[in-house]
């Protein structure tokens, strides 16, 4: 089972079912006009479950940023992106929850072996809000960048979380995943770029 967290209009999920037809996805999106898309472009698939919330360290409401509706730049933190010409005063009001008390009231048992984050920054909020979740997963996806300065992560955070949980960490280049042996400064590029953990 895969779980598509930050999903927005669904593109990564559409792939992988294109890939893997017999695939089962969970899609976890909190705007609301981003999840009716959703409703919408996945009518009649049975094999994908849309969820209106955001997944992070806690369980609570939340305030969801944007530049607009149903925006790819949501986040749970107003973003500082002025110098791009980009207001983000959109807010909207949302639910958060952690992955594991999602996963214990909505799961029906299911346990997933693939993790991909597109959340804006707060990747690392929905990986500790998910510690009995990640004994099962075996792939976890993610983006870093820009959006990780305003919310004050570093890839150094990544490198030991997922070095301390057994895990190899590659960054997706243009032709082939690179591993990332050894943390360095270097790797603080806030490019947006994605990344995979594989358990080993």
């Amino acid at each position: 089972m895969a779980l598509d967290v930050g999903a927005n209009l669904g593109n990564w999920s559409a792939d992988l079912l294109d890939e893997i037809p017999s695939a089962e996805v969970i899609v976890f999106e909190p705007s609301k006009e981003a999840y009716e898309y959703l409703q919408k472009r996945f009518v009649g698939k049975t094999s994908i479950q849309c969820a209106n919330v955001a997944l992070g360290k806690e369980n609570t409401t939340a305030t969801l940023f944007a530049d607009k509706s149903a925006s790819g730049l949501g986040s749970l933190t107003k973003r500082r992106v002025g110098h791009f010409g980009i207001d983000f005063g959109y807010q909207e009001n949302i639910q958060l929850f952690t992955l594991d008390t999602w996963l214990e009231n909505n799961g029906n048992g299911r346990q997933p072996n693939i993790l991909k984050m597109d959340v804006e920054g707060h990747e690392l909020d929905v990986l500790r809000g998910a510690t009995k979740a990640l004994e099962k997963v075996s792939v976890i996806q993610f983006e870093f960048g820009g959006s990780n300065i305003d919310t004050r992560t570093y890839f150094q955070d990544f490198w030991y979380f997922f070095s301390d949980l057994g895990f190899d960490l590659y960054r997706l280049g243009p032709r082939e995943p690179l591993r990332i042996t050894n943390y360095s400064e270097l790797d603080e590029t806030f490019r947006p770029t994605n990344y995979v953990a594989i358990r080993k």
